[in-house]
C-alpha cells in the first residue's frame, strides 16, 4: 500500500521524513483504525520540499517532483491500493480535479506511471486537526479503508 500526501510541512521538511508532525501522529491513529501499522505502508508526498509559506504546490513544482520522483516510486512499489491524502494528491493521481466533499471515501480504478491500482481518496490528516466534522469524515473513511485492506490480504 502507498499513501500519498501533498507536500512536507515544517517538521517533515526539517527531518526529511513524511508525516512526522501533528498530522503524522493523527495519521498513525487513522492507520490503526484501518488495521494497519505505519511500518506496513509506504508514505510519500507529491512534492518533496515544503513550498514557501506552506502554500499549495505550483503546477511546475508538481511536474518536476512527479516526473523525477513520484512516478519512479510507483514503478518500484507497484501498489495494488493507493490512498490519496487530500485533493492535491488526488488530482495528480487521477489526472482530474478532485472535490473532497464529493469524492472522499470512494475507490477509483487508476493508472499512474503505468501502474494499475485502486485509488482511495480521503482528506489530508492535517484537515482533521482543524475541523471536527472533517475529523469525523476521516475516521469514517479509514473505517471503510479497513474493509479494503482485508480484501488485499
Amino acid at each position: 500500500m502507498l499513501f500519498v500526501g501533498e507536500a512536507p510541512g515544517f517538521n517533515e521538511d526539517k527531518q526529511g521524513r513524511p508525516f512526522v508532525g501533528a498530522a503524522g501522529k493523527f495519521l498513525n491513529e487513522l492507520l490503526e483504525i484501518a488495521g494497519l501499522k505505519r511500518e506496513q505502508v509506504y508514505i510519500t508526498n507529491v512534492v518533496k520540499c515544503r513550498p514557501p509559506g506552506n502554500r499549495d504546490p505550483m503546477d511546475d513544482e508538481i511536474e518536476i517532483c512527479t516526473t523525477n520522483y513520484l512516478q519512479h516510486q510507483f514503478r518500484m512499489i507497484k501498489p495494488r491500493l493507493t490512498v490519496a491524502l487530500g485533493r492535491i494528491s488526488g488530482r495528480v493521481l487521477l489526472g482530474r480535479p478532485v472535490l473532497m466533499a464529493r469524492d472522499h471515501g470512494e475507490v477509483y480504478p487508476c493508472t499512474y506511471a503505468g501502474v494499475n491500482h485502486r485509488l482511495f481518496l480521503t482528506y489530508h490528516p492535517a484537515a482533521g486537526l482543524y475541523g471536527a466534522e472533517t475529523k469525523r469524515k476521516l475516521i469514517r473513511d479509514f473505517q471503510k479503508l479497513r474493509a479494503l485492506v482485508k480484501d488485499l490480504a
